[in-house]
């Protein structure tokens, strides 16, 4: 008996090995967010320097930013490494690396040479010193990737969140499988059986339908007869029976 084919859903369901993936993304990322928080809290000055040389914010939200930044990457870490409010975090990834790579081409596309500051000193390039915007846009849209697909698949191993709030409430126990096979199959089953007793109720409607068809045909030659037989004989047909037959012919 053949088998309903798997769908995009199959990942939604939390086979093992989404799951292993969803892991090995949320601490990748939160590896990354640590360590870029660490690296900028103790260089307020650089941080400073790399917001302005962005040319892009007002100088009175220049400070408020460069102070801001470190502590929520560093933040952002921290909860992806312990996956608590995993969807979330991955969601605050998206947004800051789409406002990275929005920052940086739009540095690229205005011809300034600055350094991103992302894992590094930032601020304005010194004369004839290579910009390296191609690669950090690449990075950074590989990042952004990593980070969608954890908001779509947040529940991996290893959080706080199935600790403290439980499995999903989408999670298949273990053994579900071969039960909605089995109601595929059963449904199935089902429906090929609803089929068959159609197709043959069908059946037995046109038979029937024939055998009136016969019915009226030979109730029709029957009366063919009557009447030739009376002409014979020279007996006249019967106003009722000439009435019937009319009546059987339209």
């Amino acid at each position: 008996m053949s088998h309903h084919p798997a769908t995009g859903g199959a990942l939604g369901r939390r086979r093992p090995w989404a799951r292993v993936a969803s892991t090995l993304l949320r601490l990748g990322l939160g590896v990354l967010w640590l360590v870029a928080g660490c690296l900028k809290v103790g260089d307020a000055d650089g941080m400073v320097r790399s917001v302005r040389a962005f040319r892009v914010l007002p100088e009175a939200l220049v400070h408020p930013v460069a102070y801001a930044v470190p502590f929520v990457e560093i933040a952002l870490g921290v909860l992806l490494l312990l996956g608590l409010a995993v969807r979330a975090g991955a969601l605050l990834s998206c947004l800051l690396l789409a406002v990275y790579i929005g920052a940086i081409a739009s540095a690229a596309a205005r011809g300034l040479r600055i350094e991103c500051g992302c894992f590094s000193k930032g601020g304005d390039l010194a004369k004839n010193a290579p910009t390296h915007y191609t690669s950090e846009l690449v990075r950074d849209s590989l990042l952004l990737l990593a980070s969608a697909l954890l908001a779509v698949w947040p529940h991996g191993y290893l959080t706080l969140d199935r600790l403290l709030f439980g499995p999903a409430p989408d999670r298949r126990p273990e053994g579900s499988g071969d039960l909605d096979d089995d109601r595929d199959d059963e449904h199935w089953a089902s429906n090929e059986h609803w089929a068959a007793d159609e197709h043959w109720a069908h059946d037995e409607h046109c038979a029937d339908d024939e055998a009136d068809e016969h019915e009226t045909d030979d109730s029709r030659d029957g009366g063919d007869w009557h009447d030739g037989y009376r002409v014979r004989t020279g007996d006249q047909p019967r106003p009722g029976d000439r009435a019937g037959r009319m009546r059987r012919e339209r």
